[in-house]
């Protein structure tokens, strides 16, 4: 049967685990297997009969029996053959616990050890059958069919409920082999089949049904009746078990329908002013209210009335008409008795009225069309099932006043419970004339105001989610633009220092190599004829070597130095001067703001410093050096005085004999548009003066001033 599917996909998936126990030898052992939940899978080989064989959707089931009286479901492959019922047969396979706790004992060989004939099937009463005892035996029994029906989870099979003797079993059956039956509906039938204390599946705990083979199963013993509402009339009797009840034969009431729920239930009023409910048959339309029916079906009782179940109906010749009923205040529904609130079970069937606020609406799709009524110390389901219109336009907060047939919600009574299970009561309307809008709903409701303070919250938050993320935006815009800049400053830097490293090599070792290379070509060529004069040529070369390697020393520092990027330049002046070799007092005053000047002006002026300060100590003897640094209005000047032996500007060594010292401070000078003095005598030391137009520093003191 379908129900067997969700085994077959649990078999499907069943993992590989080492089998927990030995080889199954019994019906019985496989049987208790099955009520270990642990997932697992074991091999059997038992001997038995067949009792009965189903072809199933994805499956056949083969239902064995051995010696103890033990019977077990066995499935095999639609592929494979199967055993006849009356074989005896030794069987073999695996039978399997999945991961989701789902038996399935699957037959897969078989050898037939002897024939017989098909089990003759076991009599018994409805009302006799044990689920223990005769759980997948194959029976014959009797009823009368009180409702036909598709199953709600597999539409492709029917049910029948068949009752005696206050016993209701279901039958179940597939429609493509049965058709849908419903006309044994009345009808007092006999049917063989399996009976199952259970439906296997995704239904764990159902009820026993029987499982008829094949059509010819189901044998019809009466006819259903020509008027199926003959039925004896519903009794006025009183103070019956519920056990009585339910052992009565179908019976049929006459009356007018006063209200009518959920889809299925009706509450009729009998002409001597009794309340009964109808819970209809499947398919039944329900009765239209205020209307004349006769009714039909199985007793059955909440504990508080006998009301029909399964129940059909039909128009009736109209009644007499009632006199006028009074609404009852909704406070009738409720007595106090010193501070409990009970509900009036009398209230069942009696005209209300509730006056009170809309707390809820129906949700759409609920079967239940009720929305809630807060009376005061009572909130009130009322039921629109059967007029859904009446609550178009309502809205939550309106008061409102609905008239309508009070009903007590409740569940039938049981064995072991000696009162009714009662829920509640409710209002049920019977047309839009019963709800009456005294008040609508405000426009400002709490609800519309939580509303806009919900879209309040969430434009705020949208809103600071969106200056975060413009900021973030922002940020990362930012430090691009950063990178870039720096990018395009550090290629400027690089680019200005290329362009001074060549011009500073081309200006003073270029030419000064090219001067050596001459000299060294004279001194050659006249080392024969002049040897004196060849020995100036190679003391000039000498000397102009030597200028060369410091000047070469110069630039290796000032590639490696961080000077330049000192703030203080009297610190970048200290640094510079560090490198010379000798010793002297080195006294440095300077004012000059470093950001007057860029990287390059700065480093031909520490270069110009170091030139003449290396000149007045290793040339001039100087111990002391005093430079000095200022702004004047449109110039800054520096100046180097130091203690030295001091010489004549006028006659002093130039590049002819391999000094370079002063004319690089010149060539440097001249490309600042600066100018160079020096003043000095043999014995009266040295004062050189270095100044440089600055456009810029008359506006940089103005602003100081």
């Amino acid at each position: 049967m379908q129900r067997v599917l969700p085994l077959l996909l649990a078999f499907a998936l069943v993992p590989a685990v080492v089998p927990a126990e030995g080889t199954l030898r019994s019906i019985a052992e496989i049987d208790a297997f099955t009520e270990d939940a642990t997932p697992r899978k074991v091999p059997f080989e038992v001997t038995g009969t067949v009792v009965e064989t189903f072809v199933l959707p994805k499956a056949a089931e083969v239902v064995l029996s051995d010696d103890s009286g033990t019977r077990l479901s066995f499935y095999r492959d639609l592929e494979l053959s199967r055993p006849e019922p009356g074989d005896t047969i030794a069987a073999s396979g695996v039978a399997n616990m999945s991961a989701e706790h789902e038996p399935y004992v699957l037959l897969e060989d078989f050898r037939v050890l002897g024939r017989g004939p098909r089990p003759e099937p076991v009599a018994v009463r409805l009302a006799g059958l044990n689920a223990r005892e005769h759980n997948l035996a194959v029976v014959r029994t009797e009823g009368t069919v009180v409702d036909a029906f598709p199953d709600e989870v597999d539409r492709r099979y029917t049910i029948l409920l068949l009752e005696d003797g206050g016993a209701v079993v279901p039958v179940s059956f597939p429609q493509d082999a049965f058709g849908d039956r419903r006309d044994l509906v009345d009808a007092r039938i006999r049917v063989t089949g399996v009976y199952r204390r259970n439906v296997e599946g995704v239904r764990k705990f159902s009820w026993p049904n029987i499982a008829p083979r094949a059509p010819e199963d189901i044998v019809v013993v009466a006819p259903p009746p020509a008027d199926p509402f003959s039925a004896p009339p519903l009794e006025n009797r009183l103070y019956l078990t519920s056990d009585e009840v339910a052992r009565m034969s179908k019976r049929s009431v006459s009356g007018e329908v006063l209200a009518t729920w959920s889809g299925d239930r009706a509450m009729l009023r009998t002409g001597d002013g009794r309340i009964v409910n109808l819970t209809l048959a499947h398919g039944v339309d329900l009765p239209p209210c205020g209307e004349a029916v006769v009714a039909a079906g199985r007793p059955e009782t909440d504990l508080f009335r006998i009301n029909l179940a399964a129940a059909r109906w039909k128009a009736a010749p109209a009644q007499p008409p009632v006199a006028a009923e009074e609404a009852a205040d909704a406070a009738a529904a409720f007595w106090d008795d010193q501070g409990l609130l009970s509900i009036n079970a009398q209230i069942h069937g009696t005209l209300v009225r509730a006056r009170g606020v809309v707390r809820t609406l129906p949700s759409p799709g609920d079967p239940d069309l009720r929305f809630v009524l807060d009376a005061g110390d009572a909130s009130i389901p009322v039921d629109v099932t059967s007029n859904p219109g009446i609550v178009d336009g309502l809205r939550i907060g309106s008061e409102v006043q609905a008239t309508g047939r009070c009903i007590l919600l409740t569940d039938p009574g049981r064995r072991d419970y000696d009162s009714a299970k009662v829920h509640g009561v409710a209002l049920v309307l019977r047309s839009p004339a019963d709800l009456v809008v005294l008040r609508r709903a405000p426009w400002w409701t709490p609800g519309r105001l939580y509303a806009v303070i919900a879209v309040m919250l969430a434009a705020l938050a949208g809103g600071l989610v969106w200056n975060r993320a413009l900021q973030h935006l922002a940020d990362r815009r930012g430090r691009e633009l950063y990178r870039e800049q720096v990018a395009h400053a550090v290629a400027e830097f690089k680019t200005d220092e290329r362009t001074r490293l060549a011009v500073e090599l081309h200006d003073s070792l270029s030419q000064a190599l090219s001067g050596v290379a001459c000299h060294l070509a004279v001194g050659a060529g006249t080392f024969d004829a002049d040897p004196a004069a060849a020995a100036r040529c190679l003391g000039t070369a000498r000397k102009m070597l030597d200028s060369c390697r410091t000047e070469l020393r110069q630039c290796l520092f000032d590639l490696r130095s961080d000077t330049l990027e000192e703030r203080d330049f009297a610190v970048a002046i200290r640094k510079t001067l560090e490198q010379i070799d000798g010793y002297a007092v080195l006294d440095i005053r300077c004012d000059v703001p470093r950001q007057l000047f860029r990287d390059t002006t700065a480093h031909a002026i520490l270069s110009i410093l170091r030139e003449l300060t290396g000149n007045a100590i290793r040339h001039g003897g100087a111990t002391e050096v005093a430079i000095e640094g200022s702004v004047e209005p449109d110039r800054i000047v520096f100046s180097v005085r130091d203690n030295g032996r001091g010489f004549d500007p006028a006659a002093c060594d130039g590049p002819a004999q391999g000094h370079f010292g002063l004319e690089g401070v010149r060539n440097r000078l001249a490309k600042l548009n600066g100018t160079f003095t020096i003043e000095s005598a043999p014995g009266a030391g040295t004062t050189a003066v270095v100044a440089i137009p600055l456009p810029a520093a008359r506006a940089q003191e103005a602003s100081k001033t």
